[in-house]
């Protein structure tokens, strides 16, 4: 893989812009002194790396606390009365499976899950405070797609992009949210490759993608939402790379929405399938970007243009995507768009097309940046900070102090009206005004259950 001083030299500190230096186990700011340690064999440039690992290892766990408890779930379902032989064997066809893919897993975390965390009953309270676009499991297919369900999708993106690029070499290629990495991988491969980062936020992926490029197997499983037959409710797909890679390619754990490189250290810029779920303006977005370019480096885009944004003048449609690269120092080159398959489990009743959005542009101007942007407000960065008494923390703590009264009073023998009679005095209302309420809790309470979780 690529030396550590080699990508050190390229990065720059998050928190205060300085230089980076390698040393044996981790990386270390010149300036301030920040340290940047390396974990799962990659390191985690961060301004709170150990905030930033505390939160994925809680995850992590959390997904594997859940996954028992599905497995333990099924077991209760296969000792119901009168299910059909299918029936039975399905289910146990699934715990298995699921079984298998907790093992798996485990083992593939281990590098990070040392130590005792919060329990099953915690991490359900606490949630996930990162955006929905960067859950831990939230593109497990991708993972599947890329190194287990065959060759159709990535030959036909690398075809693609190849012939979008053409022969120029590639220089110092930055991938931002590179995912499972297996397009970062091809474009590697493909075009000679001296010299490619591959960034994620998310550990999982490149837990993941190390390994494939390590040359060693993965034995995950598939389990499709439309799946074609009673097998297919859980596919076991085996992971692997064509080849090895040893040298030239480096994972970084990074914000890819605050890039930490120094300017003008990257000579081609590949942004797959990330522009529209960055929870941050794409006119700021084009400014960083920009700011890490050489003169004259290109900027690849692959991908959906979905942009959810709470403001409507930020969802851009694909024609303003030109104009705001040409208001940010870019020379658009090349603009396609092209019907691909997408995520096509071969387990699947399912068979998605996307029409993928494709744009190569130049570096021509240089351009004033904005500030760090952070989806978060500065007192969950900083722990030492007073959190505001806001009117929604405030009404969250009746929510939550009224949802502890009901369900404290559910003892396995009071039914609704006796609740209501207990709660009328609290409520301030009558008996047959809380029982409505009582409903609207409980059905609540059941569709939380029903919901696929986030980790």
């Amino acid at each position: 893989m690529r030396s550590l001083q080699a990508l050190a030299e390229k990065l720059s500190c998050p928190s205060c812009s300085g230089r980076v230096q390698a040393q044996k186990q981790s990386l270390h700011c010149q300036s301030c002194s920040a340290v940047f340690p390396i974990w799962g064999d990659f390191p985690w440039v961060f301004a709170q790396a150990d905030e930033w690992k505390a939160d994925w290892v809680q995850r992590f766990r959390f997904y594997l606390q859940h996954l028992h408890q599905e497995i333990q779930n099924l077991k209760m379902e296969g000792k119901l009365p009168d299910l059909l032989a299918k029936t039975k064997e399905r289910l146990q066809h699934l715990i298995q499976a699921k079984t298998e893919q907790h093992r798996e897993l485990e083992k593939l975390f281990e590098p990070l899950l040392l130590g005792k965390g919060p329990g099953y009953e915690q991490q359900l309270a606490a949630g996930t405070p990162l955006p929905d676009s960067q859950q831990l499991m939230g593109y497990y297919g991708n993972i599947l797609r890329d190194w287990g369900w065959g060759d159709e999708e990535n030959k036909l993106a690398l075809d693609l992009l190849t012939g979008i690029l053409g022969p120029n070499p590639l220089g110092t290629l930055l991938v931002l949210g590179t995912g499972p990495s297996r397009l970062a991988y091809d474009l590697h491969r493909a075009l000679g490759g001296k010299d490619t980062i591959a960034l994620d936020v998310n550990p999982f992926y490149l837990l993941v993608a190390e390994r494939m490029l390590a040359g060693r197997n993965l034995m995950l499983h598939d389990f499709p939402i439309a799946p074609i037959d009673a097998k297919a409710f859980a596919s076991k797909v085996k992971c692997r790379a064509p080849d090895a890679i040893k040298e030239g390619f480096q994972f970084l754990m990074a914000d890819a929405m605050n890039p930490c490189f120094q300017s003008a250290s990257i000579d081609t810029l590949l942004t797959p399938w990330l522009i529209d779920i960055v929870p941050q303006d794409f006119r700021s977005f084009a400014k960083k970007l920009n700011r890490i370019l050489k003169p004259g480096a290109r900027w690849l885009n692959f991908g959906s243009t979905v942009f959810h944004h709470r403001l409507q003048h930020m969802c851009y449609s694909r024609e303003e995507i030109p104009d705001i690269l040409q208001e940010n120092g870019f020379y658009v080159m090349h603009v396609e768009e092209t019907q691909l398959p997408y995520l096509r489990s071969p387990s699947s009743c399912q068979q998605r097309t996307e029409k993928v959005f494709t744009f190569l542009a130049r570096k021509v101007a240089e351009v004033e940046v904005d500030a760090p942007f952070t989806p978060i407000p500065d007192w969950l960065n900083d722990p030492e900070m007073a959190i505001p008494l806001q009117a929604d923390i405030q009404q969250q703590v009746i929510v939550n102090f009224t949802l502890t009264q009901v369900l404290a009073q559910v003892d396995g023998q009071r039914n609704l009206r006796q609740i209501a009679e207990i709660m009328a005095p609290n409520f301030d209302l009558p008996v047959t005004d809380v029982i409505p309420m009582l409903k609207r809790i409980f059905s609540r309470y059941i569709e939380g259950r029903s919901r696929s979780m986030n980790f």
